[in-house]
């Protein structure tokens, strides 16, 4: 990481951002990481000055930055922006706190899911409960601090009124319990009328880690939705099941670019000698891209499955060379987009 400016001065680099859609350089966002103390309260003072359009260019890119370097660390510019005037900041605030554990974050996100006017915020704060729901699960949460939270997101999903977006995000969040109420729940929405709604039940499926669901998920593999293979194959991953494993095979051929990335990081999930061998035969084959989702997805299936000879011995020098820095990594790194549904954005409209 580059080194940090010892004396930054928040009004000089924000007025130095200019205006217009040009790419912020990398220089500028740098020195945003960790502040703290003085230069934070600079900051917050600086920022509620600027202009809409350029307070929400910076805290794209600050999300953007975030995902992609996994280095810097701008949480406390975006806890600042929770409180932000603008609907836009406020959900981006929210998606770029996704890392970031602290209870201190449960109550602004459900205030913010009960009572922001905008959707997409509610939207947003909905999800970004879900992490809260997974850690009461991995008893890294208070159970009284988890049943709170279970209890305003199956309040929001029943809410009359509520916009579908927010109710399908609270369902998906309330899924990581797999309470009685959240199986019932989603074996009605999955047969529900509402698409959106069908497709977030099956990604609480794969969230629940019961594999009752197996035969529903198997058909939806074979859905005319190509949003619905997506989260099908996330799905048939998260919950390991090697009865799918033939028809992710076949979905790596998909015409559908997510679809088949999201297949060979099922494969890689799911292991075993048959998932292995699905992924090594896509290999001579594919484009640049592909190879290195099935890079991602081999290293992967190494690791659960233990094969250190694979990992060292036989994929090719530049994964062998990229496995030195990021064997120890999550499933997948900062670089690389959580598997979820961001980008169905192209399959399905978003509710404002």
């Amino acid at each position: 990481m580059s080194k940090r400016v010892e004396d930054l001065n928040p009004t000089k680099l924000l007025g130095s951002l200019g205006s217009g859609t040009d790419a912020i350089p990398v220089s500028l966002l740098y020195p945003l990481s960790d502040l703290t103390g003085k230069p934070l309260d600079e900051f917050r003072a600086e920022w509620d000055t600027l202009p809409l359009e350029q307070r929400r260019r910076l805290v794209r890119a600050l999300v953007a930055f975030a995902e992609a370097r996994f280095e810097v660390n701008f949480d406390a510019i975006f806890t600042h922006c929770l409180t932000d005037p603008d609907k836009e900041i406020r959900a981006a605030a929210v998606d770029g706190l996704w890392e970031n554990q602290q209870v201190s974050l449960i109550g602004p996100f459900l205030t913010m899911m009960r009572s922001d006017p905008s959707a997409r915020v509610r939207s947003a704060a909905a999800t970004g409960l879900g992490r809260f729901v997974l850690a009461g699960e991995l008893e890294k949460l208070e159970p009284a601090v988890q049943s709170r939270i279970m209890t305003e997101l199956l309040t929001t999903f029943h809410l009359a009124g509520e916009s579908v977006d927010v109710r399908r995000r609270a369902l998906e969040s309330a899924a990581y319990a797999c309470t009685a109420e959240v199986l019932e729940i989603l074996d009605l929405a999955y047969f529900d009328d509402d698409e959106k709604l069908r497709l977030s039940a099956v990604v609480g499926m794969g969230r629940t880690c019961d594999r009752r669901w197996a035969d529903n998920l198997l058909v939806e593999l074979n859905s005319g939705s190509a949003a619905m293979r997506y989260e099908a194959a996330i799905a048939c991953g998260e919950l390991g099941l090697r009865q799918a494993v033939p028809d992710l095979a076949n979905l790596m051929h998909d015409a559908d670019r997510q679809v088949r990335d999201a297949s060979i990081h099922a494969l890689g999930q799911i292991g075993g000698t048959e998932a292995k061998d699905a992924l090594l035969s896509a290999y001579d084959d594919a484009d640049d891209d592909t190879r290195t989702a099935l890079d991602d997805a081999l290293a992967e299936h190494a690791l659960a499955d233990g094969d250190l000879d694979f990992l060292l011995y036989e994929v090719d020098a530049g994964l062998a060379a990229d496995l030195a820095d990021d064997a120890l990594i999550p499933l997948w790194s900062a670089d690389e987009e959580e598997p979820g549904d961001a980008d169905l954005a192209d399959w399905l409209p978003d509710e404002d």
